[in-house]
């Protein structure tokens, strides 16, 4: 086989970035085999290479097979129907089992929320508050030696009429 057969349009650089991880193949290969059996750490690699030379055959179909329908998200007919066009026909069956166990358990887990602060209970003014709190305590974090920690400072005020207070160096920094 060439380079160019087995890359599926990937650089050699990217084919040996893209791993599984090794102890969940390895605890997966001994899962399977019958007991009193062991795989040596030359197997289970050539194991883990071959599932991701699987992997690539299969999202390479899969991503051609979008590409031709024009579509830009793979769905999970996409890699059904890419691993009937690969030859892997006798998988069709388990295949849609799993793949409706999937749906079916998925129906059923609580959606999550993108912002848990919208069910805390507390007003928008209130979360803005504990915010702010949260900043000055990491800005007093940072600065231990300032004198004026969680208090605020004192800012003069100018007669009417009077041009504008200039701020001191240090002011300026901190505002």
């Amino acid at each position: 086989m060439s380079d160019d057969d087995g890359d599926y349009g990937r650089s050699k650089r990217e084919s040996c970035d893209l791993m599984l991880p090794k102890a969940t193949v390895f605890r997966t290969i001994k899962e399977v085999l019958p007991e009193g059996y062991r795989c040596s750490s030359e197997t289970g690699n050539l194991i883990m290479e071959c599932c991701m030379e699987f992997m690539r055959m299969i999202s390479d179909e899969t991503s051609q097979l979008c590409a031709k329908e024009g579509k830009s998200t793979i769905g999970a007919d996409h890699v059904l129907r890419s691993l009937e066009s690969l030859g892997f026909h006798a998988w069709k069956t388990e295949l849609d089992a799993a793949l409706l166990s999937h749906k079916e358990i998925s129906k059923k887990k609580p959606k999550m929320n993108k912002n848990p602060m919208l069910n805390s209970g507390l007003s928008h003014e209130e979360l803005v508050r504990q915010q702010m709190a949260l900043f000055e305590k990491a800005a007093a974090s940072q600065n231990p030696r300032s004198s004026n920690q969680g208090q605020e400072k004192a800012v003069p005020k100018k007669a009417e009429g009077e041009p504008p207070l200039k701020k001191s160096k240090t002011e300026k920094k901190e505002g």
